[in-house]
């Protein structure tokens, strides 16, 4: 650094430390880096955790004044530097299996929907292939190296993922590499090729199948033995994952009754629903529910089948999607219909998304996964989920945050908050329905039934990692937390089939605390717009200043939104 020290020019460093071993850093920089992944090696999270003390160290000493002047970059970077720094001293960075969003999924996902061109970017993806099998070796080290941490004390929590995890994953890779299945490695597209190339991505390709078999035969034989079979992490681990998942300080406790109160309010509007659906008369409690679901079920009128037809369904909501909210609670910038409808075939079915490269090499996308088998999607239930991926809310968050010139880089494209972004995306469930995207009671009870599966996973979420005592519910159920409890919780309250409901559970006993961000969120999202527009602040110029102080903890977020001019453009 030189020259007067700046929050910039803390930013500046420390996104340029972080370039030297991640992609995104790097192309967030304009670098290109399409032939590279991510740095796993246990060296890099090292240093990657002393650079976040330099950050916070850096931005503390800094002239009050200077914080000022740059008060939401200020307030992101040293809120996700002190956080991170936590998250990883419980080992939870360290150790990272999932079955969403680890290390392992990240590799993989970097060869979704590509197609191989006899060109120079053919060359690059084919690059990145041959980086596989040095990677999944680094991962390795890694995981070693966190497993010899754990037990020397360095962590606050355990150094090995859960056997659970371990198992889910390894799991997961099978499907991957399964030459009767997908044999996903081997069977990358590509465009014709000339034989040069044709060998390379063959060898390319066997070799980072074979080191997803390794590492899946190493999970089970090398690690497992290490692993804890108790999956909760207990409360003192649980509290800083989900402060650092949330980006704010939290009160567990107010966190579990809302969750309770939240899961109560929305079931009595399910069944209120539930009765407009069936025509009025209808039975009572949860099984209204269930009957209307089975009548929506067997409507053709919510019914998609066949690949191609499902795809089209998905892109025609989103171009009507467009339409409707622009200019109205948004003014859309142009970049937002740079994003693809992806369907392909998976072991469970979710929609999710993931943005495009900060280079522009690879195109936002909107994955909607359909359950192996499956042959319809049934849109009724299911719309909501793409809305939330989608706009209003997971594409429109980030082509805003993208588009906005004057957030530092390493905020635009690269500060990732739970709680800010899932919850924004979880406030944009309930927005979809009051500006009309919603288009009849069975979308708007499918809208509800995924609010109250985010209501699930408070309770869920916080009863298995902390042991808090299960309340009177409307399934009778007594007795301690189980993850089969919590599957039923899910399969029977909030209709989730049984597949994704055990996926789920899974998902949150291996990211402990991330479960709140969606619900909690929302509720910062919520009443922050409740109180712009009792000052007279419409909806969408909220939106627009709410938006345009880019991604930040909810902390941080709360306290701009809440103590800045609400004049400011």
């Amino acid at each position: 650094m030189t020259g007067r020290a700046t929050v910039r020019s803390v930013a500046d460093a420390h996104l340029a430390a972080l370039a030297e071993h991640e992609p995104a850093a790097a192309q967030a920089l304009g670098r290109d880096a399409a032939a590279r992944l991510a740095d796993y090696g246990p060296e890099w999270a090292e240093e990657r955790r002393a650079l976040l003390g330099r950050t916070a160290a850096a931005l503390a000493a800094l002239p009050a004044e200077e914080r000022a002047a740059d008060a939401a970059l200020d307030a992101a970077l040293a809120e996700r530097a002190a956080s991170e720094a936590e998250l990883f001293d419980t080992g939870f960075t360290a150790r990272l299996l999932a079955p969403l969003a680890s290390p392992v999924q990240e590799i993989r996902e970097r060869f979704d929907d590509v197609t191989v061109t006899d060109d120079e970017a053919g060359d690059a993806v084919i690059e990145r292939l041959a980086a596989v099998e040095p990677a999944i070796a680094q991962l390795r080290r890694r995981l070693e190296w966190a497993r010899d941490a754990g037990r020397a004390g360095r962590f606050s929590g355990s150094g090995v993922a859960a056997a659970r995890q371990l198992e889910v994953v390894a799991g997961q890779i099978d499907t991957w590499i399964d030459p009767a299945g997908l044999d996903y490695f081997s069977r990358i597209s590509a465009a014709p090729l000339s034989a040069p190339r044709a060998a390379a991505l063959a060898r390319a390709g066997e070799r980072a199948t074979r080191a997803f078999g390794e590492l899946s035969g190493w999970l089970r034989t090398e690690l497992l033995p290490s692993a804890p079979v108790e999956d909760a992490v207990g409360e003192h681990v649980y509290r800083q994952t989900a402060q650092s998942f949330l980006g704010t300080r939290l009160d567990l406790d107010e966190v579990y009754d809302y969750g309770w109160s939240e899961l109560e309010r929305l079931l009595g509007e399910a069944r209120r629903l539930a009765a407009i659906v069936l025509g009025g008369a209808s039975p009572d409690g949860t099984e209204a529910v269930r009957a209307a679901a089975r009548l929506l079920d067997a409507d053709p009128r919510y019914r998609v089948a066949g690949h191609e037809r499902i795809v089209a369904w998905l892109q025609d909501r989103l171009e009507d999607t467009f339409a409707r909210v622009d200019g109205v609670a948004f003014d859309l910038p142009r970049a937002i219909r740079e994003v693809d409808v992806v369907v392909p075939t998976a072991a469970s079915g979710v929609v999710y998304y993931t943005p495009g490269a900060p280079d522009g090499s690879v195109r936002s996308k909107i994955v909607w996964t359909i359950p192996e088998g499956a042959e319809a999607i049934g849109t009724w239930q299911e719309v909501t989920s793409f809305h939330h991926e989608g706009v209003p809310g997971h594409h429109l968050e980030h082509t805003i945050n993208r588009s906005n010139a004057g957030l530092h880089p390493w905020q635009r494209y690269l500060c990732e908050i739970h709680g800010y972004a899932e919850g924004w995306a979880h406030y944009s469930e309930q927005l979809s329905d009051s500006i009309g995207l919603l288009r009849d009671s069975a979308e708007q009870l499918g809208m509800v039934l995924g609010q109250i599966w985010r209501a699930v996973r408070i309770v869920v979420d916080l009863g298995l990692h902390t042991g808090r005592e299960l309340r009177p519910n409307p399934l009778g159920a007594t007795g301690p937390w189980t993850p089969e409890l919590g599957r039923r919780f899910l399969a029977e309250l909030a209709l989730v089939d049984p597949r994704t409901a055990g996926f789920e559970v899974d998902r949150y006993l291996a990211w402990p605390g991330q479960a709140l961000a969606f619900k909690v969120g929302a509720k910062l999202w919520t009443e922050a717009r409740a109180t712009a527009e009792a000052s007279g602040i419409a909806a969408k110029d909220f939106h627009h200043r709410a938006l345009s102080y880019g991604p930040m903890g909810l902390g941080p977020l709360q306290h701009l939104l809440t103590t800045e001019s609400t004049d400011r453009p």
